[in-house]
C-alpha cells in the first residue's frame, strides 16, 4: 500500500482553505495558510520528488501573492513574483535531466534576482500595503539560501575529482560485499561470466536529484534488461533507509548500503568533507553521484564524467558501448 504523503498533503489542505479565505476576502488568513502549505510541499520534495509536490508548491506560492493581489485589479506583481520563486525552487528538480546536478548553475541566481525584482517593483508601485511585503518575504529568502547552496554544491562537486575517478575504463572492478534493502548480501563476483553491471553511487535518500536520478534508471529498465544489462544503486544509506526509498521510489532493482562509504572510498567517489545545509550529515563525508559500467568479465567499461556530474542521467550513452560488448 502506497504511504500518504502526509507533508505534502497538508499543504494541500492548507491551499484549499486558502482559497476559501480568499473567497471571503480574509487576505492575511489567507497569506498564512499559503506560506505553511508551501513550505509542507517544500519539505516533502527532497522525500518523494513526484509532480504532487510540484503543484502544491507552484499553487501555494501563487495564493501567496493573491494574498496581496486579490482581487485583481491589474497587473499582479506579487503574485508573479511568488511564482518566479517556485520555479526557482523546484525547476530543477523537477526537470532534473536537463538540469542535472551542475548543469546551468546560473538558473537559481537569476530566477532570485528577476523575482526580487518584481517583488520590489510590485511593492513600490502598488498600494505598499504590508502583506505584499511580508508574506513573500519567507519563500524569496528560502529561495536566495537554495541558490547560493547550489553553487556551493557544483563547486564542491568539480573540485573534487579534477583528475578523475580512482576507478578507470579498462581496470578490474573492486570486488564488494554489501547488504540490499532486503538485507541480503551482494556481491560482485556473483554476476561474473553472467551479467554487465551498472553501478549507480547516490548521495543518500535525502538527495531529490538521486530520485529523478533512480527513476530514470527505473523507466528504462527494460532497455538495460534486453542488453543483459542489471542495474544497482550504492548509497550510504543502512538497509531500513534504503528498503523505505526502494519503495516510495517504486523501485525493481537493488540498492546496497554502503553506509562506512569503503566502496565510494576504493571506486573514488567520496568526498570526506561536504558541505550542504540542505544534506545528511554522515560521519565519513558522503559519495558522488557517479556510475560504473562493468562487463562480464567483472573490467570496468564505462565512467561518468566527473566534469560533468549528471551525465549518466542519459542511459542512452550507455547503450553504444554495451552493442560493442555483446
Amino acid at each position: 500500500m502506497k504511504k500518504i504523503q502526509l507533508s505534502t498533503t497538508i499543504g494541500l489542505l492548507l491551499s484549499i482553505a486558502a482559497i476559501v479565505c480568499l473567497v471571503l476576502k480574509f487576505q492575511i488568513p489567507a497569506g498564512i495558510l499559503a506560506v505553511v502549505a508551501y513550505f509542507a510541499a517544500m519539505k516533502d520534495v527532497s522525500k518523494y520528488t513526484g509532480l504532487y509536490q510540484f503543484i502544491i508548491v507552484f499553487i501555494s506560492s501563487a495564493l501567496i501573492g493573491l494574498s496581496h493581489d486579490f482581487p485583481l485589479t491589474g497587473i499582479p506583481f506579487i503574485t508573479i513574483a511568488c511564482v518566479l520563486t517556485a520555479a526557482g525552487s523546484i525547476l530543477r528538480i523537477a526537470f532534473f535531466r536537463v538540469f542535472s546536478y551542475t548543469g546551468h548553475s546560473w538558473f537559481e541566481p537569476v530566477m532570485f534576482v528577476i523575482a526580487l525584482t518584481v517583488y520590489a517593483y510590485g511593492n513600490f508601485t502598488g498600494d505598499h500595503t504590508w502583506l505584499g511585503y511580508t508574506f513573500p518575504a519567507p519563500i524569496i529568502i528560502f529561495q536566495s539560501i537554495l541558490a547560493w547552496g547550489i553553487l556551493k554544491d557544483k563547486k564542491q562537486l568539480l573540485a573534487a575529482n579534477i583528475g578523475g575517478y580512482k576507478m578507470q575504463i579498462g581496470k578490474p572492478a573492486v570486488e564488494f560485499e554489501l547488504p540490499d534493502q532486503d538485507g541480503n548480501l551482494v556481491k560482485l563476483t556473483q554476476y561474473k561470466s553472467i551479467r554487465h553491471l551498472l553501478l549507480v553511487f547516490v548521495r543518500g535518500d535525502w538527495c531529490p536529484g538521486c530520485h529523478m536520478m533512480l527513476r530514470t534508471y527505473e523507466k528504462n529498465r527494460e532497455k538495460f534488461a534486453a542488453k543483459n544489462i542489471l542495474v544497482m544503486a550504492i548509497g550510504p544509506d543502512p538497509v531500513g533507509v534504503n528498503r523505505e526509498m526502494v519503495e516510495k521510489l517504486g523501485l525493481d532493482f537493488k540498492v546496497l548500503a554502503d553506509d562506512k562509504q569503503k566502496i565510494a572510498m576504493e571506486y573514488g567517489v567520496q568526498l570526506d568533507k561536504y558541505d550542504n545545509n540542505f544534506a545528511e550529515k554522515y560521519e565519513e563525508g558522503i559519495p558522488l553521484p557517479a556510475s560504473f559500467l562493468i562487463d562480464k568479465g567483472g573490467i570496468v567499461q564505462y565512467v561518468s564524467r566527473p566534469d560533468k556530474v549528471g551525465e549518466f542521467l542519459n542511459p542512452s550513452l550507455i547503450f553504444p558501448i554495451l552493442e560493442k560488448l555483446n
